[in-house]
């Protein structure tokens, strides 16, 4: 089957001349009627891994799990950092928001706008500019959101998308719109945030109070590179009690770093206090990694200033971890957009266990019967591969539609047993390269078992499944022969492109070579008469 494959250039270009028209015909480029089937088990992000452990081990430790604000104005800035913020705020990202535009329908609007409906089909006669009227100015009061204008267009004034869409085009107001900055922010840091949730929960909890929380922070960063990103994630959590210290949060910190297998921590001073923690009350923690130590996290105990400022009344110890640098450190990455970001990857790397389950079948019975069919052939071949020719087995015979079918497993050869000596190989992944059981590796199954990953089918099943395939389609009798198997296709298996280009690159085998010498006999009966 032609693989389907979107003219990008034409398409592009017959856009740019007439968007509404290249929209509408586009719908036709696209498959129908398909189905697809995802073969391979899904692959967890790291970041996501690194989470969910963070999140067994908080909630192991006592912490109960919040979400904090996301959007705070540049006020709480100034309360949490004093005379600190206007350096701070250079790193925040500022909202902005897009004014509601007045439009206003000419003559020559109308005009334009009733060519346009006659243009797609529809009545000009029929449209109503009391009622597009209407629409506009409800949208400039904000009556109607963004996103339902055009909705709004289609149901009221009875038209069509792609007309509704190519009127909103007319208008150069929508176009010329210009944000305007407001005084709110996106949370650059998790402790911005923490002060609201604990004003709002002092008076509603008992002491301790325990939280965390693991989300995004965005920082207005010069530039992304290899080690910033303007949107990372920090798993930070917080206990406010009468008793809380510096020395009690960095004894409970250290149980939660235990969990996360590094060799040693330590705690230092950090030599210029953030204007939110109390003075000498904040420390850098560092790991012991592979020999060498990385700053991993960040605790402290808040200022009374900055409590005040929100109203807490009670001390609160904060500590904080960036989830990419853990993943990073730990699993060596040198890149953190390659670890969070799948079009920054430089080179695709797969495990033995990916490619493995990336082989799948190239030809697959389409019926309950073509898979009955492929399960009778692999077992015939299966019970009777040492029987000496000339033989052949009946592995199945029944009805489709108007035909007898007869599926035969044979040998015509003298002295030739039905199978050959590799019929049954199984196929393993060893270091990267794809092996048959008796090809290039000189081990016993149940040795490459324990050293290699393995897939789901073995020479026979894969064979099984094509010839099926072909009595399905077929409409006259047929052999079907394999003999000596050099290559995946031998044996109606493949594997995705991205994975055969990664093991070329990386220079790994494909030998599966051996000898299979089966035969499939399939005899059909025609016009046979319905009872």
């Amino acid at each position: 089957m032609a693989v389907m494959k979107l003219n990008i250039k034409q398409i592009k270009e017959n856009a740019k001349e007439n968007f509404e028209k290249t929209w509408v015909d586009s719908a036709r480029l696209l498959p129908k009627r398909t189905k697809i089937e995802i073969r391979k088990k899904g692959k967890e992000h790291p970041f996501w891994i690194m989470n969910e452990k963070l999140r067994k081990i908080f909630l192991k430790e006592g912490f109960d799990e919040t979400e904090n604000l996301t959007i705070l104005p540049q006020e709480d800035i100034y309360k949490e950092y004093g005379p600190e913020s206007a350096v701070i705020l250079d790193r925040s990202f500022y909202l902005a928001k897009l004014p509601r535009p007045d439009i206003g329908l000419s003559a020559q609007k109308i005009k334009e706008i009733k060519k346009i409906i006659r243009l797609f089909g529809g009545q000009a006669e029929d449209f109503s500019e009391k009622k597009l009227k209407e629409i506009l100015r409800d949208y400039k009061k904000g009556k109607i959101e963004s996103d339902d204008l055009t909705e709004e267009m289609v149901v009221k004034l009875k038209i069509k998308t792609e007309q509704a869409t190519a009127i909103i085009d007319l208008f150069p107001e929508f176009k010329k719109i210009k944000p305007k900055a407001t005084n709110l922010t996106l949370r650059s840091h998790m402790t911005a945030t923490w002060y609201h949730t604990l004003a709002a929960l002092q008076t509603k909890k008992e002491f301790p109070i325990a939280l965390f929380s693991i989300g995004p922070r965005y920082r207005n960063e010069q530039k992304e590179d290899n080690q910033h990103l303007r949107v990372h994630h920090s798993a930070s959590f917080v206990i406010m009690d009468p008793n809380a210290s510096l020395d009690a949060g960095r004894e409970i910190t250290k149980k939660i770093i235990k969990n996360l297998n590094f060799e040693k921590v330590k705690f230092e001073k950090k030599k210029a206090t953030s204007k939110y923690y109390a003075p000498g009350q904040e420390e850098e923690i560092f790991a012991k990694y592979r020999g060498r130590w990385f700053e991993i996290g960040d605790i402290g105990m808040y200022s009374p200033i900055s409590l005040a400022n929100f109203g807490i009344e009670y001390p609160v110890f904060n500590a904080g971890f960036g989830i990419e640098r853990l993943i990073m450190i730990q699993k060596g990455y040198d890149d953190i957009r390659k670890m969070m970001f799948s079009q920054f990857y430089l080179k695709n790397h797969f495990s033995n266990e990916e490619i493995a389950r990336s082989i799948h079948l190239k030809k697959r019975p389409e019926t309950k019967k073509g898979e009955e069919i492929a399960a009778a052939i692999y077992k015939t071949a299966k019970k009777y591969k040492n029987k000496i020719g000339p033989v052949e087995f009946t592995a199945w015979q029944g009805k489709i539609a108007n035909k007898k079918i007869i599926v035969k497993v044979a040998e015509p050869e003298k002295r030739k047993m039905l199978i050959g000596p590799a019929g049954f190989n199984k196929i393993f992944i060893k270091d990267k390269n794809i092996i048959g059981s008796s090809g290039s590796v000189k081990a016993s199954s149940d040795k490459l078992k324990k050293e290699c990953s393995t897939t789901e089918f073995d020479y026979m099943k894969a064979i099984a499944a094509d010839a099926a395939y072909k009595v399905e389609n077929k409409e006259k009798e047929f052999e079907y022969k394999v003999k000596i198997v050099r290559s995946l296709g031998d044996i109606n298996l493949e594997v995705p492109k991205p994975i055969k280009n990664y093991l070329k690159a990386e220079h790994k085998k494909i030998d599966i070579r051996g000898p299979v010498f089966v035969t499939i006999k399939v005899s059909y009966q025609f016009n046979l008469k319905k009872k």
